[in-house]
């Protein structure tokens, strides 16, 4: 369900825009993982207990954002292992139209 959602919601009609998506997607996901790595270090460096907390909780920040990212591209693969129809737009209205 999840899949045609996010094919109705992107407007995702063929397999080189679901690539795009998925590209732009990565991009972000990398971004962040490397701030929350980032943050992860600076903890290990830091020298007070009060420091080493406050950059923890700097990196749980990225944390549900990554989490939707990763299901983002998750998503994308399992539609592209699923094979990609012509009418993913009709078949996204009518799963939308039934909830």
């Amino acid at each position: 369900m999840k899949e045609i959602e996010l094919l109705y919601y992107n407007k995702i009609e063929d397999i080189n825009q679901l690539d795009d998506y998925q590209q732009v997607k990565q991009n972000e996901l990398d971004k962040l993982r490397y701030e929350r790595q980032r943050c992860y270090y600076h903890r290990m460096k830091a020298t007070s207990e009060e420091e080493k907390e406050e950059w923890s909780a700097k990196a749980k920040q990225f944390t549900p954002a990554i989490k939707k990212l990763r299901m983002e591209v998750k998503a994308c693969d399992n539609i592209r292992n699923r094979s990609f129809k012509d009418d993913v737009e009709c078949i996204a209205w009518n799963k939308i139209r039934q909830r």
